[in-house]
């Protein structure tokens, strides 16, 4: 078994082919080894870090329209004529190129090595250009090919044409001789059917009889000249055709060179993306290059398990270490953490990415491998036999340089010569300063490596409540075993158990149970630990979330404090603008009114306007309401005021009319009314008007319906208080709210006249009006 295989490098190149986009590039993936070449190694490091970056952060490269072109170009070479479908292929390749280049253009990060591959592609316009002026997309030569052919074609259709008016016109003349209107085409001739015994009364050619012999298909005379013309043309129509596509073909043959080259090109970084699109997928990394001895693998998870399964393990080996030695119960996971070794080591040699939060991988001149049963009854090798075979090729091959990963060394034969050997294998290995990777049940292998401070012994772990392993590596411990506590579990009786302990103690040195009792301290002050640190992290947790809670909160509160003070602080200025307005109009209408004294009146106005903010305590949902009150129409916004209060009805106050509601018609507001005026009192030249209503009716921003009602209760408000003359202010805008009040004022009998403004008094966009006294 090879070592890509024991390693199930082989597995992820599969994996990889998946995401190919085109048979070239799964291809180049099939043919992918690793390779030993530190030069080799970082070009290819450099490149599927540009390719991984720039496909997490702006997608993959675009294949669309690339295929294997390769005999099609050899065949242009070879000035074969092509069709019509492979000069289409050459469109479409020439288009996907373009696309890899402009993809490559936009990349905004720095990838100088995907730059210059892709700057060796040559999109060749002016072929695209002609191919396209012949070729459909649909791989049809296009009528504008040339001036010819769109002669011929056009001729083709009128003869056409010709042939369809003579057929109608026979069938038309000869209905009683023909069958069933049948009409045919046999090598682009046009025939009818006719009944049998008529076959020869019509000139022409007889083609042949039904299949029941009573019709015989005819071409008559009549359509003999113009099945020939047509003939004549198709003739003409493939000979141009086919000069065409030998002009195209030349066109490909002169560019056939660099798009052979291209085509390498594209599979090559076909090849790359699709690593790149794996280890996306994955969250994969680039593992770090380094020259020194020293071998990381931060969180690795072996790529073949499922992420929902797999157990992440960090892995360190650097100097002065460089033999790590992993012990444990068997399906524990010492073969996988020594694979997740190798196999990170051949990937980063692939220039692959490799499924881990961070790796440091080395330089090596070999990777050696030692993994699985390899016995062979052809070659006359057991188990033993054929480890001994590749441990021989370690021995003879293997440099200071050179990475061994041997799994049970020494097993598959006598426990006391197994363990002799291997301890002298490592010994070897230790002075060459291999490093190496080990795994073992033997417990004077254990006491070996706890000797040496070159070695890191390494155990995976084993849940004794669960008697099963949870596939954690860890550092500094060797492991056992526990073959009694499965045997227990599985129901091997207790008196076999119990003797077999007793014998295990016998044989047991005082050095073994002094580093059993310690391991097994230290196994419980980690899950201690452990244990500890998922509590913290649970708190952590915890105090993250209350910390956000209160910060959105606060948030919030900003938020509606900024709201509620932004709209008073509008209201206000909108009554101040009102109240200016105001005066301005009374000062125009009383031109002897003297300036401080209008003056004098805003100040009174102020003070009467001033604004009174509602209570800043934050509005209750399940509050209930009041008179008093300010709320909102659910219905459409629209803020009023609450005035009484009986049970379940409630009366309020919109826009000075009174309206009756349910209490799930409106909420509370927090939006600010401003207190009702009270009769003011403006002395003009001596003279003293009360005023207990407006003199003008503001419609403006009304609908015509809203502003028709709101002008009927002025109307009838002016009557009440015996006003005769007022203002409608109506605007000019499109006209029509001023059409509507004229007409409201014809229909009413008490208006004695009314009249647009004068400059003072709004000009058109105001009526003035006049009732009877």
């Amino acid at each position: 078994m090879s070592t890509e295989s024991s390693l199930e490098l082989d597995v992820i190149l599969q994996e990889m082919e998946n995401s190919c986009s085109f048979s070239l590039g799964r291809e180049l993936m099939r043919r992918t080894v690793p390779s030993f070449d530190p030069l080799v190694i970082r070009r290819d490091h450099a490149l599927i870090s540009e390719a991984l970056e720039a496909t997490v952060r702006f997608g993959e490269m675009p294949f669309g329209g690339i295929t294997d072109q390769t005999m099609m170009l050899e065949g242009a070479r070879r000035q074969r004529i092509l069709t019509a479908a492979e000069l289409n292929n050459e469109v479409r390749l020439i288009q996907g190129i373009r696309a890899i280049k402009s993809y490559e253009k936009n990349l905004e990060s720095d990838h100088p090595y995907i730059h210059d591959l892709v700057s060796t592609m040559v999109v060749h316009d002016h072929c695209e250009a002609k191919l396209t002026q012949c070729i459909s997309p649909y791989s049809e030569v296009l009528d504008d090919a040339s001036a010819e052919l769109r002669t011929i074609r056009r001729n083709l259709r009128n003869a056409d044409a010709v042939i369809a008016s003579a057929v109608n016109h026979f069938l038309s003349t000869h209905a009683s001789s023909v069958v069933d209107g049948i009409v045919t085409y046999r090598g682009g001739r046009a025939m009818v059917l006719v009944r049998a015994a008529e076959k020869n009364n019509f000139g022409g050619m007889v083609y042949g009889d039904s299949a029941s012999g009573q019709a015989s298909y005819v071409e008559p005379a009549s359509l003999l000249n113009a099945n020939n013309r047509k003939q004549e043309l198709l003739a003409r129509e493939a000979e141009e055709v086919q000069r065409i596509l030998e002009e195209c073909s030349y066109e490909v043959s002169l560019v056939a060179e660099e798009e052979l080259a291209n085509l390498e090109t594209c599979a090559i970084l076909d090849c790359l993306y699709a690593k790149a699109l794996w280890g996306k997928q994955r969250d994969a990394v680039v593992a770090e290059l380094t020259e020194d001895r020293r071998l990381i693998i931060e969180k690795g998870r072996h790529p073949l398990i499922e992420r929902s399964k797999v157990v992440a393990n960090t892995y360190h080996l650097e100097d002065p270490k460089h033999l790590l030695l992993i012990t444990g119960p068997n399906t524990g996971g010492k073969t996988v953490s020594m694979k997740i070794i190798g196999l990170f080591v051949l990937m980063t040699y692939c220039g692959m990415p490799v499924t881990a939060e961070h790796a440091v991988i080395p330089y090596f001149d070999h990777v050696f491998v030692d993994i699985g049963d390899d016995q062979s009854v052809v070659s006359s090798l057991s188990s033993f036999s054929a480890q001994i075979v590749k441990i021989a090729e370690v021995m003879r091959d293997a440099t200071e340089r050179s990475l061994a990963l041997l799994d049970e060394i020494g097993s598959g034969t006598d426990p006391r010569e197994g363990e002799a050997l291997a301890i002298s294998v490592l010994n070897e290995l230790r002075k060459r300063e291999c490093m190496t990777v080990a795994t073992t049940h033997y417990g004077r292998l254990k006491a070996y490596g706890k000797r040496h401070d070159d070695i890191l012994t390494a155990s995976v772990e084993f849940d004794m409540e669960k008697l099963q392993p949870t596939f954690r590596y860890m550092e500094g411990t060797t492991g056992q075993s526990n073959a009694f506590e499965v045997a227990q579990r599985y129901g091997l009786p207790n008196g076999i158990i119990k003797y077999a302990r007793f014998l295990k103690d016998q044989a047991r040195t005082q050095e073994d149970k002094l580093i059993e009792q310690l391991e097994t301290q230290v196994a419980e002050n980690r899950q201690l630990k452990e244990q500890l640190e998922q509590e913290q992290q649970e708190l952590d947790a915890r105090k993250k979330e209350t910390e956000e809670l209160l910060n959105r909160l606060e948030q919030e509160k900003d938020q509606w404090k900024a709201k509620a003070e932004a709209e008073i602080n509008a209201y206000r200025q909108n009554a101040y603008e009102e109240a200016d307005e105001i005066l301005r109009e009374m000062r125009e209408m009383q031109s002897n009114a003297k300036y401080h004294e209008v003056l004098a009146v805003r100040q009174k106005l102020n003070r009467k306007e001033e604004i009174k903010p509602q209570s800043s305590e934050p509005l209750r949902d399940d509050r209930g309401f009041a008179v008093g009150d300010v709320v909102e129409l659910r219905v459409n916004n629209q803020v009023a005021r609450i005035t009484a209060i009986r049970r379940k009805d409630i009366t309020i106050e919109l826009n000075g009319r009174q309206m009756h509601v349910k209490e799930d018609q409106i909420r509370h507001s927090l939006r600010i009314l401003p207190e009702k005026k009270k009769e003011a009192f403006v002395k003009f030249g001596g003279n003293v008007l009360t005023q207990t209503m407006s003199p003008e009716c503001n419609l403006i921003g009304m609908r015509v319906d809203e502003a028709m009602e709101e002008l009927s209760d002025y109307l009838d408000s002016a009557k009440m208080n015996n006003l005769l003359t007022f203002r409608i202010i109506h605007g000019d805008g499109t006209g029509a709210l001023r059409k509507a009040v004229h007409n409201k004022l014809d229909r009413d009998r008490d208006v004695d006249s009314y009249r647009l403004g004068m400059p003072n008094e709004g000009g058109t966009g105001a009526t003035v009006v006049t009732l009877k006294g």
